[in-house]
C-alpha cells in the first residue's frame, strides 16, 4: 500500500462518528463505576462540606474503601474506552472500512481524556440531569449510565450515522 492510498483510504467521517461514540462510552462506564460504593457517594454528598474526614469515620468508611472506588472510578473511563476502540473495530471491519480511521480515534481519543480536555466537567451537568430527578444514588447512576450507553450504541449501530460515513 502506498502512502497516496493509504491517505486516501482515511475517512474524516469515521473519525468524527467513532470519536463521539468513544466519548459516551467513556462518561458512561464512569458513571457506572459510581455503583461501586453507592454509600460511599451518599456518605459524601451528604457530609454538605463539613470535614469530611470525620464524616467517613462516623460512616465506618475505611481508607482501603476510599483507594478502591478512586481505583474504580479512576480506570473505568480507559475501560469503557477500550471497550468502545473493539467495537469500532468490529463494525469497521465487518463493513469493510479501514481499520486505521478505529486506531485514530482512538488514540486521539485517548490523548484527549488523558489530558481530561473532553468537555465532561461541563456537560455531566446536562447528561445527568435527568438522573438527579431520583432520590436514590443507585438508580440515578444506573439510570444516567445506561442513557450514556445506549446513545454511545445508538452512535456506532444507526444507519444515519453509517450513511454519513459512507458518503450517502
Amino acid at each position: 500500500m502506498t502512502l497516496h492510498t493509504f491517505i486516501a483510504r482515511l475517512n474524516w467521517r469515521e473519525l468524527l462518528i467513532h470519536f463521539v461514540a468513544f466519548w459516551f462510552f467513556i462518561h458512561a462506564f464512569q458513571t457506572l463505576s459510581y455503583l461501586y460504593n453507592t454509600n460511599l457517594v451518599d456518605t459524601l454528598r451528604n457530609s454538605n462540606g463539613q470535614d469530611t474526614i470525620k464524616v467517613l469515620v462516623n460512616n465506618d468508611t475505611t481508607a482501603s474503601d476510599v483507594a478502591y472506588f478512586h481505583f474504580w472510578t479512576g480506570v473505568s473511563g480507559s475501560i469503557g474506552l477500550l471497550v468502545a476502540f473493539i467495537l469500532s473495530l468490529i463494525i469497521s471491519i465487518r463493513r469493510h472500512w479501514f481499520w486505521v480511521n478505529s486506531l485514530i480515534a482512538f488514540v486521539v481519543t485517548y490523548i484527549l481524556y488523558r489530558y481530561d480536555v473532553l468537555g465532561w466537567t461541563y456537560l455531566k451537568r446536562v447528561f445527568w440531569y435527568l438522573g438527579q430527578k431520583f432520590d436514590n444514588s443507585t438508580v440515578e447512576f444506573l439510570f444516567n449510565g445506561i442513557i450514556l450507553l445506549i446513545i454511545g450504541l445508538l452512535v456506532f449501530l444507526l444507519r444515519r450515522p453509517n450513511q454519513f460515513i459512507e458518503k450517502k
